[in-house]
């Protein structure tokens, strides 16, 4: 007797839930997916706008109030003006940086110009709170870049200081964005117009400024959400010079006395509520630049322009705006790092330099327990985080734009959705949703809550990335595979992977650089059995007995991640088109 017909009820009903799943199967899995980043990603967004008419002081949910919104809006007038003049200035001048030096490298035949991309890079290796005191060093009291210019000081403890160490910060992400935009003009169109008798000038304001224009803008709105959610510099110059941006006063709010979660939940909402509308203006013009493309066909040439003999000034003056806000940082760590206590190089005589140079910065190092703890923890969660970014990257931007699976533009959204929520606003979502709600899952205080945070925060970037590999993939061969029988997983692994295993590691290694050097999510959730990077960091530096042990210690996770920048030099970047020179 088949299953068909067999008289007994559950194996009836099983069948008819098998044929039912079966008829419905991309409904079913589009619909979990969807409840499942919903769950993940917007409901921590839900969590601290309710808890913002409800915590009160230390309490983190009590009678409904509006007390916390009253007291954000008659006290934090003087913080929010910080905050959109630190922004818009950072994004402006990171845009205006990223977009000279993307022209000289991608459009120009200037010398040495693939030397000069990856040693931009070295900017996102540089550990936190070690580059941002290397650069009050520099630019300070004493600084050696404002003695050399022949002035006593640059004022680093302002908001001009805060802006110019943020942009460049910034300036790698703004050349991730733009190298691929200038690769993409055509030539032609450039060299049709210095034929007319245009200028250099001309045609960059008539030509080439009209087609970069949606693509600038993209850089801009980019760098303000990032730059809105910025701890490091804030934190490091902003704070003793009593500049506080609402990023730093949530930190304040719940780590410093008197603690008021309430507060700080309206500031965590003000700073969503601020990030969401730039989001979806982000992506409006991230489709937008699609519309300002050049046709291409036989005559289409990416290839640089000639510049004549101007070459050779724009790299020089690229190198030198290189030597000057990248290499010389990394050697004023190491110079450090050698000293028991800061020596200003042009103050003091090379004799005095020398025979103060101690090692004794590493051997503390080395047998300092916490630091090893520290380096430990954070090289665990974001070498499992990144595993599992990667993984789910490939997967989702499968889905959304190879599979059948319904509701995959809501699955899109929803996976884009955490870039809106800035860092410090998803740290104290995380807080209340396992101190209050979900306290019966014992991972608050534990390096877990981290990974549960780090995987929200960096679900977009992964998405986007593997979504440029994913679209290169000709759907013949997922269908193939299909054919042959295999599940979907299968063809994923079997088929997808392989295709994309170069662009896969360059995600994965990006991923585990930026969760291992965060400093927001850590400082906001970490506990004195979680020591991270970035925590202990920030503990030793202020600390005058620790100055050569600081260093060493920014020094050795530098040169750990310059085998990260080897690694991605050693993958085959011309195969998905970063590269046109």
């Amino acid at each position: 007797m088949s299953n068909e017909s067999s008289p007994n009820p559950l194996v009836r009903g099983w069948n008819r839930v098998q044929r039912r799943y079966s008829a419905n199967r991309n409904r079913w899995l589009g619909a979990a997916l969807v409840v499942g980043l919903f769950l993940l990603n917007v409901v921590p967004f839900v969590v601290i706008v309710l808890s913002s008419f409800r915590a009160n002081g230390t309490n983190l949910w009590a009678d409904l109030t509006l007390r916390n919104w009253r007291l954000f809006v008659t006290n934090s007038g003087p913080v929010i003006v910080n905050t959109f003049v630190f922004t818009v200035g950072a994004a402006t001048l990171t845009t205006f940086l990223a977009g000279c030096v993307a022209w000289v490298i991608a459009r120009t035949n200037a010398p040495l110009r693939r030397v000069y991309y990856f040693s931009i890079f070295l900017v996102f290796f540089y550990p936190p709170v070690v580059i941002e005191t290397v650069w009050i060093r520099l630019l300070g009291d004493n600084g050696l870049y404002p003695a050399l210019l022949g002035f006593e000081t640059f004022h680093i403890y302002s908001m001009v200081g805060m802006i110019v160490v943020q942009s460049i910060r910034m300036l790698p992400i703004g050349m991730i964005l733009l190298i691929p935009l200038f690769g993409s003009i055509d030539r032609t169109l450039e060299d049709a117009s210095r034929l007319s008798g245009a200028g250099l000038l001309q045609t960059l304001r008539y030509v080439t400024g009209p087609l970069l224009l949606p693509g600038l803008s993209v850089v801009f709105v980019f760098t303000f959400l990032i730059t809105l959610e910025s701890f490091r510099v804030p934190l490091i110059i902003g704070l003793p010079a009593e500049i506080p941006v609402l990023a730093i006063k949530v930190y304040q709010s719940t780590n410093v006395p008197p603690i008021d979660y309430g507060v700080a939940m309206v500031q965590a909402v003000f700073l969503v509520g601020v990030a969401i509308p730039l989001l979806y203006l982000y992506k409006r013009m991230l489709g937008k630049t699609n519309q300002y493309v050049t046709v291409s066909g036989e005559g289409f040439v990416a290839d640089s322009v000639d510049v004549g003999r101007w070459r050779y000034v724009y790299s020089a003056l690229t190198g030198l705006f290189i030597f000057v806000t990248v290499i010389v940082p990394g050697l004023f760590m190491v110079y450090n790092s050698l000293l028991p206590y800061y020596m200003p190089p042009h103050v003091m005589s090379a004799e005095q330099i020398i025979s103060s140079i101690t090692f004794e910065g590493y051997t503390a190092m080395i047998g300092d327990a916490e630091l090893i703890d520290a380096a430990a923890n954070s090289f665990l969660v974001a070498f499992i985080a990144a595993f599992l970014l990667t993984g789910t990257g490939i997967v989702i931007a499968w889905v959304v734009n190879k599979s059948s699976i319904e509701y995959r533009k809501v699955i899109d959204y929803l996976a884009f959705f955490p870039i809106g929520i800035p860092a410090v606003s998803l740290a104290l979502a995380m807080m209340v949703m396992y101190l209050k709600f979900l306290d019966f899952v014992p991972i608050y205080g534990t390096i877990a809550i981290f990974l549960v945070a780090f995987y929200i925060k960096y679900i977009p970037s992964n998405v986007r990335t593997m979504e440029t590999a994913v679209l290169q993939v000709d759907t013949s061969l997922l269908e193939a595979g299909a054919v042959s029988g295999a599940s979907t997983i299968r063809s994923i692994y079997s088929l997808l992977v392989p295709v994309i295993f170069d662009l896969t590691r360059i995600s994965w290694i990006l991923s585990f650089s930026f969760i291992a050097m965060e400093m927001p999510i850590v400082m906001m959730l970490r506990s004195p059995d979680t020591p991270m990077i970035s925590s202990v960091l920030y503990r030793i530096s202020n600390q005058a007995t620790t100055h050569a042990e600081t260093y060493a210690f920014g020094v050795s996770i530098t040169l750990l991640f310059i085998v990260v920048v080897l690694l991605l030099h050693a993958t085959k970047y011309k195969r998905f088109n970063l590269f046109r020179w």
